[in-house]
């Protein structure tokens, strides 16, 4: 009995038959993951680099080093790394768009998605079909492709010209059913800040620098005074240590003078600054004086 199905399958129009014969594959948030940094390193690595971004061959190498990340994964460069590829280029070049081309959209940087009103995204989409399906939805490598994006610059740019619309927004429609992740709206979302204008962030700059400088300025001026301040405290108890080393010179007094005269002066700094100011030719007849303070006649 001839084989029903071989029947079917040989009568089908050729571009049907290998739609049926292709094996749908479904990515999983690891194997994404595992892509995004295998692309950074790649990104990274000069002898991978060419003028217009990746040398050829770069397909083979992510493979194998997607086999490195997970050995059991099975993915090949054609055409599951290539497609894949295309698809989160197609996805970021949308979202960066939103975010720098228009007013309305925000992203939130705890859920990794974008963030806009209903009516605001699907306007946007009806002039850029790209985007559908990425209200509220999970991209969390963003800042991992920003990085790719930058090192080569034939990245996320004349790729996919010849593409039709219908196509990537059919092939964004199967990535949300597949392995897309929607949002939470009950959690506040916390938005990048869109750029100022480069003068105002200019003055907010120097003023901001003014400010630093005043402040540095005031904080020396209290620290010289503070200097200032101990220096001469250091140096007044270092002088009054000193009044006894320079009585004892003298010589010429007791024991019990010498501890007198110095308690004497050493009450007032008046007397102190005027005794080590003094020449020590004057010292002796000086002491003799704060004797007759301490006992007069």
């Amino acid at each position: 009995m001839p084989n029903v199905v071989e029947n079917v399958e040989s009568s089908m129009p050729l571009k049907i038959k290998r739609k049926t014969q292709s094996t749908k594959r479904v990515w999983t948030k690891q194997e994404d993951a595992a892509l995004v940094e295998c692309l950074v390193e790649l990104s990274k690595d000069s002898a991978w680099k060419s003028e217009n971004g990746f040398r050829t061959g770069y397909l083979v190498h992510l493979e194998k080093l997607m086999v490195a990340k997970l050995p059991s994964s099975s993915l090949k460069a054609t055409p599951h790394i290539e497609s894949r590829y295309k698809l989160l280029k197609r996805q970021f070049h949308a979202i960066t768009e939103m975010l720098n081309h228009s007013s309305g959209f925000g992203w939130n940087d705890v859920e990794k998605c974008i963030i806009t009103t209903k009516d605001v995204f699907d306007d946007w989409v009806k002039s850029h079909p790209a985007a559908i399906g990425l209200r509220n939805k999970e991209f969390p490598h963003l800042d991992d492709l920003m990085f790719v994006d930058t090192s080569n610059a034939e990245i996320f740019t004349e790729s996919y010209k010849g593409e039709e619309s219908n196509d990537a927004n059919q092939t964004i429609r199967k990535s949300e059913t597949l392995d897309s992740s929607i949002c939470p709206s009950n959690k506040k979302p916390t938005t990048r800040k869109r750029k100022g204008k480069a003068d105002d962030a200019l003055d907010d700059l120097v003023g901001e620098i003014h400010k630093y400088v005043i402040a540095v300025t005031e904080a020396n001026e209290e620290m010289k005074g503070i200097f200032t301040y101990f220096k001469k405290q250091t140096e007044s108890g270092d002088r009054k240590m000193k009044i006894y080393d320079e009585l004892i010179e003298l010589s010429d007094f007791s024991e019990q003078e010498i501890m007198d005269v110095a308690e004497h002066i050493l009450k007032d700094e008046h007397k102190i600054d005027n005794f080590f100011a003094m020449p020590k030719a004057f010292r002796r007849n000086y002491v003799i004086k704060q004797l007759n303070e301490i006992h007069p006649k």
